[in-house]
C-alpha cells in the first residue's frame, strides 16, 4: 500500500511539472486568448495540485485566493484590479499565518503589523486626496509579501521552496510596479535598458510569476 501511494505521488508530481513546463512555454511565446488561458490554467493547476495531494489547508487557501486574484486580473475584461489585490492580500495573510505557526520570534509579527499600519499611513500622506482603496491595499499587500519572504528565510531549511517562491513573486511584482510607475512616478527614459526590458515583447512578469506559484505549490509536499 505504501509503495502504491509513493508511486501515485511521483506520477502526480511528474504530470504536474510536465503540464506546467508546457504552459510556461506557451505563456512566454503566445498572444491573445491563448496567452490569457495559458496563464490562468497554469495557476489553476497549482491549486489543483495542492488540493489533490492533500496539503496544508492554509496553503490550499492561499492558492485558492491567488486563483481568484488572477481571475480578476487576467481573465476579467475589464480587469478588476481592486478585487484582484484584495485576493492577493488575503493569500499573503494566509501564508503569514502558516509561517508564524512555526514558532518564529514574536518581534516579526509585531514588525509585520507595525509596517502594515505605517505603510498605509505613509501612502495616505503622500497621495493625499488621490488616496484610494487600491493604493492602500496594494501597499499593505507588498509589505506582507516582503515579510513573508523574511519569515520564510528565517527558517530556510524548513521553508526553502516557499522562500524561493516569494523571491520570484517579488521580482514579478517589481516588474509590474516599474511598468506602472514608468512615466507617472519614475523618470525612466524610453531609450534606457530598463525601459526596453520591462516593456519588451517577452512576458517578463510571468517569467517570474509562474515559477513562484509552482514553488509555493511544491512547498507543502512532505518529501
Amino acid at each position: 500500500m505504501k509503495w502504491f501511494l509513493e508511486k501515485k505521488d511521483k506520477i502526480l508530481l511528474a504530470l504536474f511539472l510536465a503540464m506546467e513546463v508546457i504552459l510556461y512555454g506557451q505563456i512566454l511565446t503566445a498572444e491573445g486568448k491563448l496567452l490569457i488561458w495559458s496563464e490562468y490554467i497554469s495557476v489553476l493547476l497549482c491549486f489543483l495540485f495542492v488540493l489533490i495531494s492533500f496539503q496544508k489547508p492554509l496553503l490550499i487557501g492561499g492558492l485558492a485566493l491567488t486563483l481568484c486574484a488572477d481571475f480578476c486580473l487576467v481573465v476579467c475584461d475589464p480587469i478588476q484590479q481592486l478585487w484582484g489585490m484584495v485576493f492577493f492580500l488575503g493569500a499573503q495573510c494566509l501564508y503569514a499565518v502558516l509561517l508564524h505557526r512555526q514558532k518564529l520570534p514574536r518581534g516579526l509579527l509585531a514588525l509585520r503589523i507595525g509596517l502594515s499600519v505605517a505603510v498605509g499611513g505613509v501612502t495616505a500622506v503622500i497621495l493625499g486626496k488621490n488616496t484610494d482603496a487600491l493604493a492602500l491595499v496594494s501597499m499593505v499587500y507588498y509589505v506582507n509579501l516582503i515579510m513573508n519572504l523574511v519569515c520564510a528565510f528565517w527558517r530556510f531549511r524548513k521553508n526553502s521552496l516557499l522562500a524561493l517562491g516569494f523571491v520570484l513573486f517579488i521580482l514579478c511584482d517589481t516588474v509590474i510596479g516599474l511598468q506602472v510607475a514608468a512615466g507617472a512616478y519614475l523618470p525612466i527614459s524610453e531609450d534606457s535598458f530598463i525601459h526596453s526590458l520591462i516593456f519588451s515583447d517577452f512576458h517578463l512578469s510571468w517569467f517570474f510569476y509562474l515559477p513562484s506559484q509552482v514553488f509555493i505549490a511544491l512547498s507543502g509536499r512532505r518529501k
